[in-house]
């Protein structure tokens, strides 16, 4: 799958898109086709090598981002299935991994999108 993995702390040019392996999920988790992500000032932080960049920092590959919304595509929890359409803030302060095709994510930090929105 693609990424967009950070090389070293520092401006934007030090993002770049690699493929890397599809993460795997374990129970209580679902996998997320991604749709969309959103950029937030701790991105920017972490990104610049301050705030959680010290607790993620030996990750490899370092994949920034919280905020995933997208399809289910795999599942281990019974709240969510094949083809749900989610979103979520994931693995904060941890590594969330959302700048990518997939998402791992805990069930427990997402939520299903509302039916009335487009």
């Amino acid at each position: 799958m693609k990424a967009i993995v950070l090389q070293a702390p520092g401006g934007a040019e030090n993002l770049a898109i690699q493929e890397v392996d599809r993460p795997n999920i374990t129970s209580g988790e679902v996998l997320i086709l991604a749709k969309a992500i959103s950029i937030n000032p701790v991105d920017i932080k972490t990104r610049n090598g301050k705030g959680i960049y010290g607790r993620i920092k030996e990750e490899s590959p370092l994949i920034l981002g919280w905020d995933v919304s997208g399809t289910v595509v795999e599942s281990k929890d019974p709240k969510f299935q094949i083809g749900d359409e989610v979103f979520g803030m994931v693995n904060f302060p941890g590594h969330g991994r959302a700048y990518a095709e997939y998402v791992a994510a805990p069930a427990s930090q997402l939520a299903l999108k509302p039916q009335n929105h487009p």
